[in-house]
């Protein structure tokens, strides 16, 4: 017995003995110091999606409006008392927005009542109370004066009491159309573009109730840039310094606001009171031709 185990023994002591393999030592691993970044504050004005296209919204994604009888940059709203129930105004504090929003596009007013009003391009800014959850857009063409307010508009619609509804630029300038102009070709050139500039847009956007297809551009001789609507170059007059002013329509008997109804005002004819030959000079004939500029 003891023989066996002294040869038990022996042999184990004989068996190669295994190698511990160690791994190679890996490199210390310095600790990436993430930088602590201060939270970006919430836009208290955004743009969103909806069934109408890019609209403006609120934080909460709820659609805004214009009111196409205020004046914009007047500092006034004309929706109040009941008006001011179906569609209460829009007012934040501080205005915050992101790309493609410009925060100097923005401003405010103090309405009759004291309190503030938010504002795009001057125009005052509504919820529609029909409006019940973020992307409704019910309040689209309530009553023919009440319309999205989208963040790339180039043209929206104004309307007064005595004008009926009218197209304008963005900021509230009233667009005008020249009826001695024909379907894609303006007659008003030289000193006539000095007081009438053209309008151009190069995309246009505009309230629901307008066809992109009655946009077009048109190719002027003088290779000015210019917008017609229904056919019609839209134009501006230099007469006109501020948003709202209407001051020329019916110049001359063929300068109109570019009514949305599509209708081409007509032209009043002039009666010519027949002068007594004996007044008129006979060394020189008196045309009475009128540019209408």
């Amino acid at each position: 017995m003891l023989a066996m185990t002294a040869t038990l023994l022996i042999a184990g002591c004989t068996q190669p003995q295994q190698q511990v393999q160690t791994p190679p030592s890996s490199p210390v691993q310095t600790p990436v110091l993430t930088p602590v970044l201060t939270p970006v504050q919430t836009d208290t004005i955004r743009v969103s999606t909806s069934p109408l296209g890019t609209i403006l919204t609120d934080a909460g994604g709820q659609t805004l409006y214009y009111f196409a009888t205020d004046v914009p940059a007047s500092g006034a709203s004309t929706c109040s008392g009941k008006c001011a129930t179906v569609w209460p105004i829009f007012s934040v504090d501080t205005i915050r927005v992101s790309s493609p929003l410009n925060p100097a596009n923005f401003g405010s007013i103090t309405r009759a009542d004291g309190t503030k009003q938010t504002t795009y391009y001057g125009w005052p800014l509504y919820y529609y109370q029909a409006d019940t959850k973020p992307g409704d857009v019910n309040g689209e063409n309530v009553l023919k004066v009440w319309f999205v307010m989208k963040p790339d508009e180039s043209v929206l619609i104004s309307q007064s009491p005595a004008l009926g509804q009218y197209l304008t630029d963005t900021s509230g300038k009233t667009l005008y159309v020249f009826t001695k102009d024909s379907a894609g070709t303006s007659t008003c050139t030289g000193s006539c573009l000095a007081k009438w500039p053209t309008f151009s847009a190069s995309t246009v956007t505009a309230p629901s109730v307008l066809k992109p297809s009655d946009f077009s551009a048109i190719s002027r001789a003088d290779g000015v840039n210019q917008t017609a609507w229904m056919g019609m170059p839209l134009y501006y007059y230099s007469g006109d310094t501020k948003p709202g002013d209407v001051n020329g329509q019916g110049f001359n008997n063929v300068w109109y606001v570019a009514n949305v109804s599509g209708i081409t005002p007509v032209v009043t004819t002039v009666l010519v009171t027949t002068v007594p030959a004996t007044v008129v000079p006979t060394t020189s004939a008196s045309t009475g031709y009128s540019s209408g500029y």
